[in-house]
């Protein structure tokens, strides 16, 4: 069996959105550790527009989960397995959209250097 890799739709998302609009997207990688979730973006109203999860005692626990935010932007959560108890993120935007994504991040990093 191949071993998980992280983001792994990532060039389907990124073609897929291609085709379906002819835009290229920008794309940022968090280094940062923010715990963020795809329960905490399902929470927050964000769209969900991919996920690969498992089942696990009545609850689902997220590999790879793609959001949408209402401001057009993406965010790519990733894990390799469940022991992982952080995601990696990528945020994916139009290019005039680099002020507002950083503004998000900023307030991201805020967020969790609060907690």
């Amino acid at each position: 069996m191949d071993e998980k890799k992280y983001f792994e739709k990532e060039n389907d998302f990124l073609k897929s959105h291609y085709d379906s609009s002819g835009e290229i997207l920008s794309r940022i990688s968090i280094n940062s550790q923010i715990k963020i979730t795809p329960q905490l973006l399902l929470e927050k109203d964000f769209n969900l527009e991919y996920v690969n999860a498992t089942e696990l005692s009545g609850n689902f626990e997220y590999y790879d989960a793609i959001f949408k935010n209402k401001s057009n932007f993406y965010l790519y959560l990733s894990r390799k397995d469940l022991s992982e108890i952080s995601y990696r993120l990528i945020i994916y935007f139009k290019p005039e959209k680099l002020n507002e994504v950083t503004f998000f991040i900023k307030n991201l990093i805020k967020l969790k250097n609060g907690n």
